[in-house]
Parts: structure tokens; sequence; C-alpha cells
């Protein structure tokens, strides 16, 4: 067996990591040891939280853009904890959509382009405090939006215990779409600390302390996929589509939804004169973010760099060496392997995350060599041997395991994607078109019509069948919710054609708009919006989603030994 502590470099001193010193919990994991703020204690910033306290109720009534314009500009000196700054950081994410986001009543109007300064200066300083983008992201409403519903519980951090603190929608299936990535962070907390224990037990060249960390990761990753699946229990993908996705859209590539500038962030980068007749200087200081993503969580970076899996630039192909051409490049490089070029767009997401939790990645990565150990140490003839009592035997079973669990993970992700984003698109939100009341009994009596509508819906409940919710508060017969859900009851879920209704629309006698017509309004300048064949479904972060998720995914099955 080689010596791989022999084969390091002997200039690189090995100093171990502590969470603790990038502001992650040894419990909680990325989440904050003690539950989130639910209110700002100094009176100061009882403006900010008085929105919060009824911010669904002006959000459904379209008060949000009028509110906010009338909000003083309130500075950040006050704040005094670092639970505070992200108690703001928070709240001032959430108004800030709104008001992006919100049309205020008018499906035409569109998206808007300025940020007032009430939010923009203190959101922007909050967010220099917390060392990350001001705009939502995965820390503000999943890390820093969450509450435990009983203290007493055995588990207080399991899912079910768990409650949100603010949504956009006000609805259960926005809740449960962040309680499931909080669940996991909480849950994965195991993990980050195997991470450690391992990092430090290849320096010790220890490989029982390795395999049995790599086995503490390999639960946390299971544990991870189980909460994972869970998604469609209480988040329907109608609502997350066509209610709730928008708010979380940031400003970069959204073009086609009304921002193909930015934002500016009045009060922020509109302090210098500038000439209107150089309008390109103005436009220069627009800001382009993503928006909320799954990329924007250390934890999944953080395991993929324990593993050593390694990304590339998206619609780039790579294929690593087979494993004895590999083994051997890091013994003549003495165990320390090259870093390839690596995907930008997961660099970049780094600066959503906050900054304790940026430096620890790139700590991590500066001193974690765990597949170079496995690499090292597993020789040609064990290579291919799934079973044995040699430990270097055990020690590449566990590491494959971990790798495994990772690719389950991205499977389960990507199908997440294609429901919930990919499917609404293709099919449009399917709205049902109001049977009207004609104007006049002349053209089908009365008696005639109810005969008609009555045979039509009888045979539509036939051939219904027993689909749909169950009696009750039973979850569905299947995980769908709503029958726009179900693409297999597409069909049953199209306007009735009754013979009453047809004879009405052939007269031009309904007053209502035809589903294409609601479509089309609702379409314009959205992010949530009906995509032809041949359109590229984008993620919230404002990527081919599909085309990263499945690249990443494939990236992980290489990384297999």
């Amino acid at each position: 067996m080689p010596d791989y502590s022999q084969a390091k470099q002997p200039s690189v001193s090995y100093t171990p990591l502590r969470l603790e010193d990038y502001d992650i919990s040894p419990t909680h994991g990325f989440l904050p040891s003690e539950p989130p703020l639910k209110r700002l204690p100094d009176p100061y910033y009882a403006p900010w939280e008085e929105i919060m306290d009824r911010f669904n109720q002006y959000l459904l009534a379209h008060h949000i853009r009028r509110l906010v314009r009338k909000m003083p500009v309130l500075s950040t000196d006050r704040l005094a904890t670092q639970a505070e700054y992200r108690r703001a950081f928070s709240i001032l994410s959430f108004m800030a959509h709104a008001y992006v986001w919100g049309r205020n009543g008018a499906v035409s109007e569109p998206a808007s382009e300025f940020l007032p300064a009430s939010i923009a200066v203190p959101w922007v300083a909050t967010a220099e405090f917390l060392q990350l983008n001001p705009v939502v992201c995965c820390a503000g409403v999943c890390h820093w939006n969450w509450q435990i519903l009983d203290p007493d519980a055995d588990d207080i951090m399991d899912i079910d215990n768990l409650g949100t603190i603010h949504t956009f929608s006000g609805s259960l299936d926005e809740s449960w779409f962040y309680l499931v990535t909080t669940a996991i962070e909480a849950k994965c907390a195991r993990g980050l600390n195997a991470i450690l224990a391992a990092v430090e037990a290849v320096e010790e060249d220890n490989m029982e302390k390795v395999t049995h960390s790599l086995h503490q990761i390999a639960y946390s990753l299971g544990e991870a996929n189980v909460i994972l699946e869970r998604m469609y229990e209480r988040c329907d993908p109608y609502v997350f589509y066509w209610k709730i996705r928008e708010f979380l859209a940031g400003w970069e590539n959204m073009e086609e939804a009304g921002l193909p500038y930015g934002v500016l962030y009045e009060g922020v980068d509109d302090t210098d004169r500038f000439s209107l007749d150089n309008w390109q200087s103005l436009l220069r200081r627009f800001r382009k973010y993503a928006g909320g993503s799954a990329a924007q969580t250390p934890l999944l970076q953080a395991f993929d760099i324990a593993l050593g899996i390694k990304h590339f630039p998206t619609g780039e192909k790579q294929t690593r060496p087979v494993v004895v051409e590999a083994r051997n490049r890091l013994s003549r490089e003495h165990g320390v392997s090259q870093p390839p070029a690596v995907n930008s767009y997961l660099v970049r997401m780094r600066n959503y995350m906050p900054g304790g939790h940026r430096r620890f990645l790139e700590d991590l990565a500066a001193t974690c060599r765990i597949r170079e150990y496995v690499l090292l140490t597993c020789s040609d003839s064990l290579l291919h041997m799934e079973t044995g009592d040699d430990p270097r035997v055990r020690l590449r079973q566990a590491y494959n395991m971990c790798v495994d669990l990772m690719k389950t993970f991205r499977d389960k992700h990507l199908m997440i994607v294609t429901r919930y984003i990919i499917s609404p698109a293709k099919h449009g939100p399917m709205v049902p078109q109001r049977v009207s009341v004609p104007e006049t009994s002349k053209i089908m009596p009365p008696s005639a019509y109810i005969q008609a509508m009555n045979k039509h819906m009888a045979k539509s409940q036939q051939d219904a069948g027993g689909g749909g919710r169950l009696g009750g508060d039973s979850l569905p017969a299947d995980p769908t919710m709503y029958p726009q859900t179900n693409l297999a009851a597409s069909k049953q879920a199209e306007p009735p054609k009754c013979p009453a209704h047809s004879h009405f629309a052939s007269n031009g006698r309904s007053k209502s708009m035809s589903p294409q017509a609601v479509v089309q309004a609702q379409d314009k300048g959205r992010l949530a919006r009906t995509l032809d064949d041949h359109a590229v479904a984008r993620g919230t972060g404002g990527t081919d989603a599909i085309q990263f998720l499945k690249q990443v995914r494939n990236e992980t099955v290489q990384s297999r030994i």
C-alpha cells in the first residue's frame, strides 16, 4: 500500500478546519444554530415590519408598490447582531421582489426596472455586511426563514416540525418548497462534520477512520434523498410554476420577462450625475443578478469538493481518465490533483452565499484530498472487487456509495425540475373557460340548455373516474393535487365543449375571454409562461436548467472509482 503521507507536498502544512470559524453550526449545518428572528426588536424598523405583518394581504391587494414608495429610507446602523442583519436582509428581499415582480393589479403592467431607495439602500447595506448579493437567494428564503413548531419535539429540526416565517403567496405549497431545503440542510450537518473528520483522517493516513467518515457522509446523503422526494407531498407543480416561481426570479437573462437591462437600485447606483444624452452610462448602472437557485446552497458544493467531483463549463464534454491513469498521475504529482477548468455558473453562485460559507468552500477545496487518498490506496487488483475483507475494498465501496447517492440526489432534482418547470411550461396554465349565461333565451330554451349541460357533466364525471383528491384532508391518490398537474388528465382539464356552450360561442354572445386569450395576456412579459417545443426553459437562476442539471449529474457518475 502506498504511503500517502509521503506522497503529499512537504511545503503544504495542514491546519484542521472548524465549522464555527465559518459561521457554520455543528448541529444545524449552514442554518443558524438558533431559529431566525421573527421580528426586529428595535422599533426604528417598524415601517419594515408593519408591511411584513400583512405582506400577503398587501401583495394580494396590489398595494406593495405604493407602500414601498411611501416607506422612509432607514439606516442599517441600528442593526446590532448577525441575526438582525439576516432578518433585515430576508424581509427586504421579500419586499424587493414583490415590488419588482408584483404587477400592481394590471396584467399588462411590466416588471419594474427601478427599485426605490427605501428598499435598495438598506438592502445593499445588509448584503454587504453579510457578504452576498442583494437579491432573493437560498439563504434569504430557506436558511434564515424558518421556525420551530414544537420546541419539545424529539427531533426539533424534522421537516414536520418546521414552519416558514414569510412567503410571497401565503400558500402551503410555497412553505413546503422552502422547508424541504431547510430540512435537508439541517439533516446534513452530520455530513459536514464527517467531511472534516475524513479530511483529518486522510492527513493521519487512518484508513479505518476515512471509511467510517464516508459512511457518515453516505448516511446524510441518504437522508437528503428521502427529504427531497417528499417535495411532491405538499408542493403542487401547477401552483409553483404559475403562482410562486416568478417571485423567486432575479434580473439576469430576463429580457423576455421584461427586464432587458436588469434593475436600477435607486439611491445606490444613480447618485452621480449623468447626462441624458449619454443614456448608455445610465444603463451600465443597472444590476443583473440570478434569482434563487438550489446551486446557491453551499451544501452540495461542499459534498462535491469532499468527493472530488469536478464540474466543467456547461456545454463542454469532459471525460475523466481511467482510474489507473488517474492514480499514476497523482503519484507523479505527489498526490495533489491539478484543478481543471471549473463550471463558471457554480463558482458565480458562491457570490449568493454568506461570506463565511463561501470561504469554507474555498478552504475545504485547498485541503481536502479524500478522492486522491482512495485512488492512491487501491491497487489495480482491487479496482474490480465489489466485496471482500480487504479494508481498501471497503474504503472504495464507501466512497462509491457516496458518489452514487449524490447521483441519485441529482436524478431526483432533475425530475423535480422537469415536473415543476418543464411540464407546466409546455402544457400551459389550462385556464378553464367560464360558461356565460346567454343574453337572450332565443338561442336555446333554458330547459334544453340545462339538459345539455347536465348530460355533458355526467359524461365528464364518468370519464374522469375516481381521480383527483381523496375525501377530507387525505393526500391525493398520486403526488398531484390539481387537475392541471395531472398530465394524463390534461384533456379532462380542458373547458367543456357541450352543445350549448359551442352554440353560444359560435353566435358571439359570450363575454368571457377565450382560454387562448387569457394565456396570451398572462404570458406577455412574464417569467411563468407557456413555452413551445423549441424554447429554452430557464431556471430562476437564469440558466438552461435541463442542460446544466444533466451535465452536473453525468459528471457525478464519472467520479466513481
